[in-house]
């Protein structure tokens, strides 16, 4: 017997069984619901495992239920409708929200980003929410709808999540401007004897120094503007991205210095992860689909 506390996944997996079970074949399931193929196949695939049966088998009339898919698609018809009657209450908000996970200072990047390609059918209100530490506090974030995307510079892997790679960032390496030993270039060599600031924390840095060149690092947080006011007062360097220098750099006593080596970052991709949603409103959709064209 399946309990009533489902994630959207689950609901996502139901509808998909239950929509199969209508047409008889993966295909139609895909263009009724609009979502690829494989996504149909996955969620039959999941289901299967689930339950150790078949549930469908192959025919000249299409796919067949077997005696337990009949049994299991009675109780879901009323499990779904029980469970969309209790999801319309606390969908409400969110169904006029578009929720934002990454940390602070992805941001200060992909949100104003993503109110550029909304501009036009502004039928949302932006929200956005700190990124869970854990990888698997990321997953239970997208399944249980309490965010609608997440940007970070990694994949969320999970067998209900989509996840895109969107773009690089290029970086500006910067001190302040009348730092004793920079005027306007920065060789690798002294590159790697400054002290640094970096974006993240001292146990787990998001992106910019690798874990094998930490020991510089004098300061870190996860907000630029931190960082920033660190560097105009100081003589340590820090590597942010080009678009956020160009952004700040009026507001604070710094430059960006030139230089010819390729800055030692990693994770310099930045992903877009979201649920596998057939239940998806969508204006919702037709925003996400926006976004992964972000360059």
């Amino acid at each position: 017997m399946m309990h009533l506390n489902l994630s959207k996944a689950d609901i996502a997996r139901i509808l998909i069984f239950n929509t199969v079970m209508k047409t008889k074949s993966m295909t139609q399931t895909a263009h009724a619901l609009n979502i690829s193929h494989s996504s149909v196949y996955m969620a039959i695939k999941k289901l299967r495992v689930l339950y150790n049966d078949e549930l469908f088998v192959h025919d000249k009339k299409g796919l067949l239920p077997t005696e337990f898919a009949n049994r299991l698609h009675t109780e879901m018809l009323g499990l779904h409708n029980s469970q969309l009657k209790v999801q319309a209450s606390a969908d409400s908000s969110h169904r006029t929200h578009f929720i934002f996970s990454c940390a602070p200072h992805l941001a200060a990047t992909v949100i104003p980003l993503t109110y550029q390609v909304m501009q036009e059918t502004l039928s949302f209100s932006l929200e956005h929410k700190p990124l869970p530490d854990t990888p698997e506090a990321r997953i239970e974030l997208l399944l249980n709808n309490k965010a609608d995307v997440i940007f970070d510079y990694a994949p969320v892997q999970h067998d209900d999540i989509y996840f895109k790679r969107l773009f690089t960032e290029d970086y500006a390496i910067v001190c302040r401007k009348e730092h004793p030993r920079f005027s306007d270039a920065i060789s690798l060599k002294e590159f790697y004897q400054e002290k640094q600031a970096a974006v993240g924390c001292l146990s787990r840095f998001d992106n910019l120094i690798q874990e094998s060149n930490t020991d510089n690092v004098f300061f870190s947080s996860h907000y630029y503007l931190v960082l920033l006011s660190m560097v105009e007062v100081s003589d340590i360097i820090c590597v942010i991205p080009v678009n956020i220098y160009l952004k700040l750099h009026a507001s604070f006593n710094i430059k960006s210095l030139s230089y010819r080596f390729k800055v030692n970052t990693k994770k310099t991709y930045l992903y877009i992860n979201y649920l596998k949603d057939p239940t998806r409103i969508k204006d919702k959709d037709v925003l996400l689909k926006k976004i992964e064209k972000m360059h």
